[in-house]
Order: structure tokens, then C-alpha cells, then sequence
């Protein structure tokens, strides 16, 4: 069994590079002192394709904890432009690892996978997933924290990558202290309607995606835009049918349609509320009562 400490930075583009390297140094002395496998990892906005005093100082401090880089790819395309702005560095000469991109569609930067070849340790199974908590309050405050903000920041460059991130950085940075994680048990199946086809199909997106990102083919653009849309229509299809038959095949159909609605809006909490009443001006003591009260009144 190994123990690895895995540290995940993200360096601010605009942030000053000499501080950065000072609470960098500082980490990594006070976790010296607990492990000696690290894994070093994030986006720290220095790009190793070309030489550069930044990317020579931040290789010199790391050198002197005996991390060195894994990345040898870009991890940032956009059409003409490509940059290696996200790395892996390790420690772990004793152990063989393989580095590979990993491509999510969903940004412009790619992920990146460090896989140990030699070791082998039991994952446990989780049981919870996290969910970001969305709710009236949250989002009250994630409004109120947007229009105090200062956006003044946002333009200092006239880079536009860098107006960009500055941006994001914000943006970001408001909405996780908006809306924070919470813990939620896992599902059999959270998913139980995604089927083979669309595993396949969601595959043929990220293929397509690869195609248009590094060409810039009107064409292709055009064919991923109306793939994304088409895969959309079948997903809520898919979602649709497999509730519908959940329901159709059940013998209470009030209560499985609720426990869909509670599964799909992540409300697993019963209300405790209860609401005093009335019959002839006193409170009801026999359950059968109440019953029929409300069938009188909902059939009048």
C-alpha cells in the first residue's frame, strides 16, 4: 500500500508569478515532511512549449523537491494556437506511469491522465456523489455576490486570452462560493436510461469535436453543432420513455411519479410540516375522518 499526496494548483495568468513560486515552495516544505510520493498537478498557465524565465524558474524550484515533468503534448488547442499550459510533475521514479490527454469536449483545455502501471490499490466504492446545492438561497447569493463585483480587472490586458481567463477566473471563483458541495447517497444506477447507442453516440461526439477543433472547416462545425443537437433529442427521448414505462408499470402511479420528480431534482427530503385543522371546530382524532372530509371537498 503507498501513500501519494496529490496536489491540484490553478495559477491566475494575471497573478503575481513571484508570490505564486513563494506559497508553491511553502506548500511543498510542509508537505515534505509527511509524504515522500507527490503528484503535482493543474493549470498553472506557463506554457513548456516555449523556453521562458517563468518556465525556468518554476522547473528550478520543483527540481529541488525532485519533481520534474510528465507533459510532452499540448493541452490547449484552438484552431490555430496550441499551448502546454497544464501539467503533471511527479516524484516517483520507482514507479512506471504513463501520461495521456484526455478529450471532454467541454473545454478548450483537455484533460490530462497519469496512470501508475506498476502498483495496484483497492478503489473503494464511494457511497455518495457530490452535488453542487441549488436553491432559491443559493442563487439569491450568487446574484447579489455578481453585482458587487468588481469587473474592472476583467479588461487591464488587451490580450483577449487573457481578458478571457480574467473573466472565467471571476466568474468561477463566485460561483463555487455560491453554490458549495453537498453529499448525496449514490443510486443504483443514476442513469439507468442511457443505453448502449448513446455510450456509442456520445463517442461520435467527442470524435467530431476532435475534427472540428483542429480544423477550421465550416462544414465540420456545421455537423457537430446538428450531431449535438440530434444526440440532445434522443437523450430526453431516452429519458422520457424509460420514465414513462416506470410509471405505466407501476401500481401506485402517484408516488413513482414523485419519487422520479425527487430523484431528478435531487430532493430526497420528506417534509415534516404538519397543518392543524378543523371539523366542526374541533381538531379530528380518527384518520378516516380527515379522509373524508378532503373527498367531499375535492368533489364538490
Amino acid at each position: 500500500m503507498y501513500n501519494f499526496t496529490i496536489i491540484c494548483i490553478y495559477r491566475s495568468p494575471t497573478g503575481d508569478f513571484t508570490h505564486f513560486l513563494t506559497q508553491l515552495e511553502s506548500i511543498l516544505n510542509e508537505l515534505h515532511n509527511i509524504s515522500n510520493e507527490f503528484i503535482l498537478c493543474g493549470d498553472f498557465n506557463i506554457d513548456y512549449i516555449k523556453d521562458s524565465y517563468r518556465k525556468y524558474r518554476l522547473d528550478s524550484l520543483l527540481a529541488s523537491f525532485n519533481l520534474f515533468s510528465t507533459v510532452n503534448f499540448p493541452t490547449r488547442i484552438f484552431k490555430h494556437s496550441s499551448t502546454q499550459i497544464d501539467n503533471i510533475y511527479v516524484n516517483i521514479y520507482k514507479f512506471d506511469f504513463l501520461v495521456d490527454p484526455f478529450v471532454n469536449s467541454l473545454s478548450d483545455h483537455d484533460a490530462q491522465i497519469i496512470t501508475l502501471t506498476d502498483i495496484a490499490t483497492p478503489i473503494p466504492e464511494k457511497s455518495f456523489s457530490l452535488f453542487r446545492k441549488v436553491d432559491e438561497n443559493t442563487i439569491r447569493n450568487f446574484v447579489y455576490l455578481l453585482s458587487y463585483e468588481n469587473w474592472e480587472n476583467v479588461f487591464l490586458d488587451e490580450n483577449v486570452n487573457i481578458v478571457y481567463n480574467n473573466f472565467v477566473n471571476n466568474y468561477l471563483r463566485i460561483l463555487y462560493a455560491s453554490f458549495p458541495f453537498v453529499r448525496l447517497k449514490n443510486l443504483q444506477n443514476s442513469k439507468p436510461w442511457l443505453t448502449k447507442g448513446i455510450k456509442i453516440s456520445c463517442l461520435n461526439k467527442r470524435r467530431l469535436y476532435l475534427n472540428y477543433r483542429n480544423s477550421n472547416k465550416p462544414n465540420l462545425k456545421r455537423h457537430y453543432k446538428k450531431y449535438c443537437q440530434i444526440l440532445s433529442r434522443v437523450i430526453t427521448a431516452a429519458k422520457r420513455l424509460h420514465y414513462s414505462k416506470l410509471i405505466s408499470q407501476s401500481d401506485n402511479k402517484q408516488k413513482t411519479t414523485w419519487n422520479i420528480i425527487k430523484t431528478l431534482t435531487n430532493n430526497k427530503k420528506t417534509s415534516n410540516i404538519t397543518i392543524p385543522i378543523n371539523i366542526d371546530d374541533a381538531p379530528p382524532t380518527n384518520p378516516t375522518s380527515i379522509a373524508n372530509v378532503f373527498n367531499t371537498y375535492l368533489h364538490q
